[in-house]
């Protein structure tokens, strides 16, 4: 079976919960800002058309990274290896997608 759009693919599933759905927001909320602060750790993913797709980690003390509104956060710079890949992947495409985490003890 080849799959070759995205209405083949989701014939295979059963349409998504409405749960599922509410989970998507178009904003950061005041939940979400809250969970970027306790984080001392995240990944983000960028892409440039013509290298390809990059996913680097970031990390420091909870609260490094900063919530300036619903729909901003800045992620400060730190050093590393010097090979810029998501800097200059945001030059050519700003779109970006980033997950943070944080350890949950036991």
């Amino acid at each position: 079976m080849s799959i070759d759009n995205e209405d083949g693919l989701r014939e295979l599933y059963p349409t998504q919960s409405k749960v599922v759905e509410l989970k998507c927001l178009p904003a950061i909320d005041q939940h979400i800002a809250k969970f970027i602060a306790l984080s001392p750790f995240l990944v983000i993913g960028s892409s440039d058309p013509e290298k390809g797709t990059d996913v680097s980690p970031r990390g420091d003390a909870s609260g490094f990274v900063q919530v300036v509104d619903a729909n901003t956060v800045m992620i400060p710079d730190r050093p590393g290896n010097n090979r810029l890949d998501t800097l200059s992947n945001t030059i050519a495409n700003p779109e970006v997608g980033r997950c943070s985490l944080f350890p949950v003890s036991k």
